[in-house]
């Protein structure tokens, strides 16, 4: 059992039903045992089944003396549990078959796209889980925090490279075990727990996506991006300077959701608006720009937008 995890880890196995041998007509080991592997688009699932529980609890054990761990812990009856360690996650559930009652274990590998094709904004989705930042870009460049949303309302996160140009925030939908993108926050300065009372201020954010936006573009440049004109909340919205996801053009504001922020916005027209076009923004002298990207992750989710925070 020592090598179990060792061994398995390191070979595709396809498909596998252990059948014990037999001795004068008994089998000699009555567990039952299967191993299934599960491929598709998003990775390799390996899955190893035991119907003992003994077995199941003594390969846990095994786990966490290979590094890995989890923040829950439980014994056989635990329903669901998720152990991480570097680019490796195990889940281990139950599951009634017929009359037997097998204990499993998932095991998945994450990849990773090559350091030298780290380029976009839009490269850094395959990192779904802390631990898995951690395990690529090194522990002393991420860092546990919360994220405000509005009032005192806090989200677990992760950021990546904090205070320097390159900060990015994780936000994640399973906050217990830190893993699963909900959204990945690019530019501005970010309401993180961390940040309350700190004078550190973070530079404009040198990340840029595929489509071209990036934090810290004028409104001007979005404009003449898109191609078409662009509707954003005004003063009189509790969403100011968010940019209206059913825009038309070839940018998508759903998928990347931006927060503008405006140097010349206090007259009263603005404050009294609910919603302002680029174009005639532009057109009125307003200096508006890109405060920050809001990147979603999954592009038919209808989670509440974050609320933004405009620089006057």
């Amino acid at each position: 059992m020592e090598t179990f995890f060792a061994n398995v880890l390191t070979r595709l196995i396809k498909h596998y039903n252990f059948k014990s041998s037999t001795k004068k007509g008994k089998l000699v080991d009555s567990v039952q045992r299967t191993i299934l592997c599960k491929e598709n688009k998003k990775g390799f699932n390996l899955i190893y089944q035991t119907s003992s529980s003994q077995e199941f609890m003594g390969l846990i054990n095994e786990l966490k003396s290979m590094g890995f761990y989890t923040y829950m812990e439980g014994g056989p009856d635990t329903t669901t549990i998720l152990y991480q360690h570097k680019d490796f996650t195990v889940k281990t559930y139950q599951e009634q078959v017929d009359s037997t009652l097998l204990y499993s274990l998932q095991l998945h590998e994450q990849d990773f796209p090559d350091p030298s094709e780290i380029i976009y904004a839009d490269d850094l989705l395959p990192f779904t889980s802390h631990e898995y930042l951690v395990h690529y870009f090194g522990e002393e460049n991420v860092r546990k925090d919360f994220y405000y949303f509005s009032g005192d309302e806090l989200a677990n996160c992760s950021v990546l490279f904090i205070n320097t140009a390159r900060q990015v925030v994780f936000i994640w939908k399973d906050e217990v075990n830190k893993r699963g993108i909900d959204d990945i926050l690019f530019g501005g300065q970010q309401k993180l727990k961390s940040a309350i009372g700190s004078s550190k201020f973070v530079a404009e954010s040198e990340w840029k996506f595929k489509s071209g936006v990036h934090a810290g573009m004028t409104l001007y440049e979005l404009r003449i991006l898109n191609g078409d004109d662009i509707q954003f909340y005004g003063g009189n919205s509790l969403k100011t300077g968010t940019v209206i996801t059913g825009n038309s053009g070839k940018l998508d504001f759903y998928k990347e959701e931006i927060i503008l922020g405006c140097v010349n916005c206090e007259d009263s027209n603005f404050a009294k608006a609910e919603t302002v076009n680029a174009d005639e923004a532009i057109k009125e002298g307003k200096i508006l720009f890109v405060l920050s990207v809001v990147l979603n992750a999954d592009e038919k989710s209808t989670q509440k937008p974050l609320q933004p925070v405009v620089s006057k």
